[in-house]
Parts: C-alpha cells; sequence; structure tokens
C-alpha cells in the first residue's frame, strides 16, 4: 500500500512536470515567432537591431528545441548578412537553414534560402557555387515556384554567366527569362532584360544590336503610357548613340529625356540629363552653349543636395570657362575641389559607419555561434547521461516490471473512478435538463390570468370583435410558447414574433400606461442567431407589471436588439415607477410571486449557461440613478455553436 502511494504521488509530479514544460515550449515558441517578425521587419533598415533580435530569438529556440523556428532565424541571418555586404556570412546562414530544414525532412521551410543563397555566392564572386545553387533551385521539383522566382534566378544566373565572359550562354538565358515575361505581359520585367541584353550588345561593341533592344524597350514604355521606363530607354539610347559617336542622335536623345523628366518634375535627373548635354557641346567646343547648361546643372545638383553630381557638373562647367573666362574656370575649379573634398569627407565617414556596423555583426554572430556550441555541448551531455540512464534501467528492470504493475493497477482504479464520476455528472446533467425543461414551460400566471379577464371585460362590453381578435391572438401565442418549450434554442426569428405579440397584447390592455417601441438593428440576422427560448419576456413583463402599471402617467418601453461585436445585446428600458418603489408599494404575496418569478429566471439562466457552456449576462440598474426611477436590463447573448 505504502508503494502504491508513492507511485502515485510520483505520477503526478511527473504529469505536473511534463505539463510545465508544455507551457514553456509554447510561450517559448510564440515570444521567438514575435522577435523573428520584428528582425524580419527591420532587416534592411537596421542591420544591428535586426541582429539583436534574431540573437534573442535563438537563446529562445535552441533552449526549447524549436527546429521550425531555428530554420527561420538562420534564414534572416542571411537576408541580413545579404543586405549588409557580409556575403560570406550570408551564405554561411542560408546553408545552415538548408541543411537543418532537410534534417527534419521540411525541405519548403528553407525555400527561401535556396533561392537566395546563389544571389549572395554571386556577389561574394564565387560564381561556379552561385550557379550550381541557382540551377538546383531551379530544377528542384518539390518547389513550386512562381513566375516571379523562375525569372529571378534567370537573371542572376544570365548575370553570371556574362561576368564569366560566357555572353553566348547569358543572351540565351536572358532571352528565356524575356520570353516568360512577354508571356505574362510584364512591361517591367520586359523592358529590365532588354536593358540588359542591349548592355550584353554594347559589351560585344554591337552598338546598333543595343539601341534595337532600346527602341524595342521605347516603344512598350509608350504603349503603357509609363514616362519614367520611356525616359529610362531613352537615355540608354543616348549612351549607345555616344559609342558610335553619333554626336546629333546622342544630342536628341539627351534632350528628349531631360524634358520627359521636366515634365516629370524630377530635378535629380534633369541635373543629370543637363551635366550630359553640357559634356556633349563642351566635347564639340561650343562653350557657349555648354556653359548655361552645366550651370543649371549645378543649381539643381545644389537644390537636390546631390554632391557627387554637383562635382561632375562643377569639373565640366570649369573645363567649359577655360577658354572664355580662364578667372572663371580657376573659381569654379576650386569650388569643383571643395565639393570633391567634402564628398570624400562623406565617404570616409561612410565607409568607417559600414566598418563598425560590420565589426558590431561580426561580434553578434560570434556571440550566436557561441550560443550554437553551447547548445552542442549540452546535446553530447545530454547524451551521456542518457547512456547512463540506460545502464541503470538496465540493473533495475525487474523494478520497474514492478512498477509497471502497479501503475496498470493504479490506472484500473482511476479509470473505475473516471467512470464513476462520470455516471455521477451524466446523472447531474439529466437532472439539469429535466430542471431546464420545466423552467422554460413555465409562463407566468399573472399574464394567463389577467389576459383571460381582458377577454372577460371585452365580453361584458359586448365587443365580441375585439374580444375574438385578443383571444385568438392569445391563443396563437400560447401554442408559439408551448411548442418552442420543446427546443433548447429557438432561431432569434420565432423569439422575435413572441416578443411582438406579447407587447402587442399588453399594449391592448394597458393602452393608456405605457407606448412601446421595438427596434432590431439591421446587422443583426435574425433567420441564423438562437437563443434560449423565453428568455426575454420575462423581463419585458416585469417591466409592464411593476414598472409601468403603477405609473400615474403615461411610460414608455423601449426594447432593442443590436449586434455588439460576436454578441446579441438585447435592451430593455421602461421609464416606470422604479425598482425600489415597486417593492414599496407591492403586497407581501405580490412580493413574494415577484421573488418567485425572477429566482426562476436566475435558476434558468444559470442552468442554460453550465448546460450549454454559454456566457449569457444579464445587467439591471436604475434607468435614473438620482431618482431611482425607471429600469434599464441588458441581456448580452454570445454566439454559440448553434449559430456556427
Amino acid at each position: 500500500m505504502k508503494n502504491l502511494i508513492i507511485i502515485f504521488v510520483f505520477a503526478i509530479c511527473f504529469w505536473q512536470v511534463s505539463v510545465s514544460q508544455s507551457k514553456i515550449r509554447s510561450y517559448g515558441s510564440n515570444n521567438a515567432a514575435a522577435l523573428l517578425d520584428s528582425a524580419e521587419y527591420c532587416k534592411s533598415k537596421d542591420a544591428v537591431r535586426a541582429y539583436n533580435f534574431v540573437e534573442k530569438a535563438l537563446e529562445v529556440i535552441l533552449q526549447t528545441n524549436d527546429k521550425i523556428s531555428e530554420v527561420r532565424a538562420y534564414s534572416t541571418l542571411g537576408d541580413i548578412n545579404l543586405n549588409s555586404g557580409q556575403y560570406d556570412l550570408s551564405t554561411e546562414n542560408y546553408l545552415k537553414a538548408i541543411q537543418l530544414s532537410n534534417s527534419i525532412q521540411k525541405k519548403d521551410l528553407s525555400y527561401h534560402s535556396r533561392k537566395n543563397i546563389g544571389l549572395a555566392y554571386q556577389k561574394n564572386g564565387d560564381y561556379d557555387k552561385a550557379l550550381y545553387y541557382l540551377n538546383s533551385f531551379l530544377a528542384d521539383k518539390s518547389n513550386k515556384l512562381s513566375l516571379d522566382d523562375m525569372v529571378f534566378a534567370k537573371i542572376h544566373m544570365a548575370e553570371i554567366y556574362e561576368l564569366k565572359g560566357e555572353n553566348l550562354l547569358a543572351e540565351q538565358t536572358y532571352k528565356e527569362a524575356l520570353e516568360i515575361e512577354k508571356n505574362r505581359n510584364n512591361t517591367d520585367g520586359i523592358i529590365l532584360i532588354q536593358d540588359k541584353l542591349a548592355d550584353l550588345n554594347i559589351k560585344k561593341d554591337d552598338a546598333a544590336g543595343a539601341i534595337r533592344y532600346y527602341e524595342e524597350s521605347e516603344r512598350i514604355a509608350k504603349e503603357a503610357s509609363d514616362q519614367k521606363l520611356f525616359m529610362n530607354s531613352i537615355r540608354k539610347k543616348g549612351d549607345a548613340y555616344r559609342l558610335q559617336d553619333k554626336v546629333n542622335d546622342e544630342l536628341k536623345a539627351r534632350q528628349q529625356a531631360l524634358e520627359i523628366n521636366e515634365s516629370l518634375g524630377d530635378k535629380d535627373a534633369q541635373s543629370e540629363d543637363l551635366l550630359k548635354i553640357g559634356n556633349i557641346y563642351v566635347d564639340q567646343n561650343q562653350e557657349g552653349r555648354a556653359i548655361p547648361v552645366l550651370e543649371k546643372s549645378v543649381d539643381l545638383s545644389d537644390q537636390t543636395r546631390n554632391i557627387a553630381q554637383k562635382k561632375e557638373a562643377l569639373y565640366s562647367l570649369s573645363k567649359a570657362y577655360e577658354k572664355l573666362d580662364p578667372n572663371k574656370a580657376l573659381e569654379t575649379y576650386k569650388e569643383y575641389l571643395k565639393v570633391n573634398d567634402s564628398l570624400n569627407t562623406n565617404r570616409e565617414k561612410e565607409l568607417l559607419s559600414r566598418i563598425d556596423m560590420a565589426t558590431s555583426l561580426n561580434r553578434k554572430q560570434q556571440r550566436i555561434d557561441l550560443l550554437e556550441k553551447n547548445k552542442e555541448l549540452n546535446d553530447k551531455t545530454i547524451e551521456i547521461l542518457t547512456q547512463e540512464r540506460e545502464l541503470k534501467d538496465q540493473a533495475i528492470k525487474m523494478q520497474r516490471i514492478t512498477i509497471v504493475a502497479l501503475v496498470i493497477i493504479l490506472l484500473v482504479l482511476t479509470v473505475s473512478s473516471v467512470l464513476i464520476l462520470r455516471s455521477v455528472r451524466q446523472k447531474r446533467f439529466a437532472n439539469q435538463l429535466l430542471a431546464l425543461k420545466s423552467l422554460r414551460s413555465q409562463m407566468n400566471p399573472h399574464f394567463i390570468f389577467n389576459a383571460l379577464n381582458s377577454v372577460n371585460n371585452y365580453i361584458a362590453k359586448n365587443d365580441k370583435l375585439s374580444a375574438n381578435r385578443y383571444l385568438s391572438d392569445f391563443a396563437f401565442l400560447m401554442r408559439s410558447v408551448m411548442e418552442n418549450s420543446k427546443y433548447d434554442f429557438i432561431a432569434l426569428t420565432d423569439e422575435v414574433k413572441i416578443i411582438e405579440l406579447y407587447l402587442k397584447l399588453e399594449h391592448e390592455r394597458f393602452k393608456e400606461k405605457f407606448d412601446y417601441m421595438f427596434s432590431i438593428d439591421e446587422d443583426v440576422n435574425t433567420e441564423s442567431f438562437m437563443i434560449p427560448p423565453m428568455l426575454i419576456q420575462p423581463y419585458i413583463e416585469n417591466a409592464v407589471w411593476h414598472g409601468l402599471r403603477y405609473k400615474e402617467e403615461k411610460g414608455i418601453l423601449q426594447v432593442e436588439l443590436k449586434q455588439v461585436d460576436n454578441c446579441l445585446e438585447i435592451t430593455i428600458i421602461d421609464d416606470g415607477i422604479g425598482r425600489i418603489k415597486s417593492q414599496e408599494i407591492k403586497t407581501k404575496n405580490q412580493r413574494q410571486i415577484n421573488s418567485t418569478g425572477l429566482k426562476n429566471i436566475e435558476n434558468r439562466l444559470k442552468i442554460i449557461n453550465k448546460v450549454h457552456h454559454l456566457g449569457i449576462k444579464v445587467e439591471v440598474s436604475d434607468l435614473i440613478p438620482e431618482t431611482h426611477s425607471g429600469t434599464c436590463v441588458k441581456i448580452i447573448v454570445p454566439e454559440n455553436e448553434k449559430n456556427t
């Protein structure tokens, strides 16, 4: 018996530890996901901050052994390194993501890494590996490649062939990508690839071939009414004319590009076009025409704070002044030297900033590597402990058999206890259902008695038509109540019919006491929303009988149904005498009857909430708290499985 108790305590402790670990894993996974989301958000804006997020995420991931999040973490690190120009680290982290996803047989998790690792190797100058990974990405049948990713891979492969001097392969691959873009009519993609083909032709000293591509891009951009693309094609065509020494054609193209940029209001682009036009005039010894053009270029680059372009424009302007005004040429050249010094200073600062960032990122990568090594050390320690445990397990094999036997006995006892408890709960549940059926089948006897008195009153007045109509409505109400009492839930439409009929009958009897308004918000779907029957009527009856009936002047009863979030909110407002005054003027018998009626309603709601796992709430308050007059009842019915 003593051993049985020990085993029972051990089983409970083991269960609690398992639940705690499960909670830690769940919280850790959610926390890691949030940190990785933050890293994704700022990876292209703030690399150091993004690294911090990934580092914190990996601390959680390695502790909880969350392999899926670990793949994502390495993929995100690869992106941060790629954006920061750390291509060695980028390929290293992408490889970790790929290898880990393969080891857990979830290759789809490393889709992004397998796509970008080729680009990282290309940036790092390792063209053979770049081609290998880009080819593998395209050839992998398990990938469900989008057209964007197919074009991405082919363009980068073509660029690598071009860098390796394999121009025929580069041209062929560019054309394959171009065919995809043409098939899906992607204007931007078509022009981008045609421009690359044109650049390739320029490398092959085929300026005429390049111009044909630029003119085709120009035509497509014009058809698409894309002024920016149209202008870029014209500019590139101007570069090709320059290689052919076609000065007039180049000048015409530059001026056309300038006009478009003026219409677009792009001052930076205008400055660049003016600089190139000015250089043409300088080359043609037309300094008089070059000077105003170059001065405008300097002015615009100054406005846009483009120091590099201002430097180039000042240099060209000083050359233009050499023949016409040597003093002005010297003055302009001095200004050029100042701008050049400023530009060099900015470049030095930028270089130092990049070095600092690279140093910081390297330190963070070292910390991440240390985390991984600690994880490996922990794994080895766990492996040694596991081996020791196996040896101990073999030594106490017989004890385990005994423990297993006792656990089985304990399980049998536990199962028996559970079955007994279940039986008790089922009986209790059946009793609750019976009580609920009994409560919902009740109708306030006051209403039935007084309704029959109203019929009697009409008969006494010899108003047979009114008596017949009232009795017919009353009979229909009784039949509806009886029919609905068979169900746990009815459509809100049916409940609304009962409320409308009940309000009509009560108003018929107490026309001099109150008027009523019944409204349903248009957002409420009365056909599909399910509600316990006779939920609303008792509160309306209470408002009429204990609030409005005793009021000297005519009162107002408002019943409103509206949708609030995922709940139905029922508001019943009367401007009657209020709850306190109503209690004061009631007889002892009336107070007892009212107390019983309200208690029945309360008990019914408790049973409904318990049996059907609902959270129906009722809030009762004074309409005017200062005078304790009027009553406001709010019934909040949440959506439940009956409505879905």
